[in-house]
């Protein structure tokens, strides 16, 4: 029978498995789901909601480690103790697909205190994030040949040399983050999102890229930026837009343009958030 699989993983994507006894099995895990704090007005003889807001998940269990118990325990605790950043994996039984959650350890009880005992160390961590999946769009074309190629799922669409566009649906919870870069030569690169066939957004940067120049943004809450070979460019920011935004629940259609140049290489990084996983 097929069972969930759950990794720690450090700020170098290593990962510890708690899935083996050699390094530790993580039983009774709780705080998957999703848990609201509500506040209701009572108005005669019914309530009424006040407010509602999504209380910060706190996922907790045991790992059992029955090989080299207290070794193991140790090089866990090494493992944990070591890393700047962890982020808990989870891997729900039957799928492929993992989520991720940025997390910082609340407590690490430790067990077996004598032999025979089973060495049970209940844990519980607070995420600083909601669960999240990682996709990656990436469109490249050849000089020589107007070759495309592409590594992702959605159907895509190609104009002409510079124009292009693809279809995202966020299956998430909330809205979408993300980080795009446009790499090569080409004259004041645009994003364009369509949601129902309704502009959302429309950004434009007035940046003449180089052959081998990147331009980057990213619209994650703790990161926002703008940058043009690691520098920051806030001066080419159109202040009459919405410059940094993320991308709705739902289907949307993703426009990439430029008024000169072949867009030799778009990458668009995003991650899709769940309440509850």
């Amino acid at each position: 029978m097929a069972t969930s699989k759950f990794f720690i993983m450090n700020e170098k994507a290593v990962r510890w498995s708690l899935n083996s006894p050699n390094t530790g099995i993580f039983t009774e895990p709780s705080g998957f789901g999703v848990d609201y704090k509500n506040d209701y007005l009572k108005v005669g003889d019914v309530w009424i909601p006040n407010s509602r807001e999504l209380k910060q998940p706190e996922p907790s269990g045991k790992i059992v480690f029955p090989l080299k118990r207290y070794e193991t325990y140790q090089s866990f605790m090494n493992f944990i103790n070591r890393a700047t950043q962890l982020v808990l994996v989870y891997q729900p039984a039957g799928l492929e697909t993992e989520y991720f959650a940025e997390i910082d350890v609340v407590t690490i009880q430790k067990g077996g205190y004598s032999i025979g005992d089973t060495f049970t160390v209940p844990v519980k961590f607070v995420c600083k994030s909601l669960f999240y999946t990682e996709e990656q769009f990436y469109y490249q074309i050849k000089k020589t040949e107007r070759e495309v190629r592409w590594d992702f799922r959605w159907e895509t669409k190609f104009n002409d040399a510079n124009s292009v566009y693809f279809v995202f649906n966020n299956d998430g919870h909330v809205e979408s983050p993300f980080i795009l870069s446009f790499i090569g030569y080409c004259l004041n690169p645009e994003v364009q999102v369509l949601h129902d066939g309704v502009e959302l957004y429309n950004v434009k940067w007035n940046v003449e890229l180089q052959g081998n120049d990147r331009l980057t943004m990213s619209s994650f809450d703790d990161d926002l930026y703008i940058e043009v070979n690691g520098v920051d460019r806030k001066d080419i920011l159109d202040f009459t837009n919405q410059n940094f935004f993320k991308l709705p629940v739902g289907t949307t259609e993703i426009h990439f343009k430029s008024e000169a140049g072949r867009m030799n290489d778009i990458t668009m990084s995003l991650e899709k958030y769940y309440t509850g996983v």
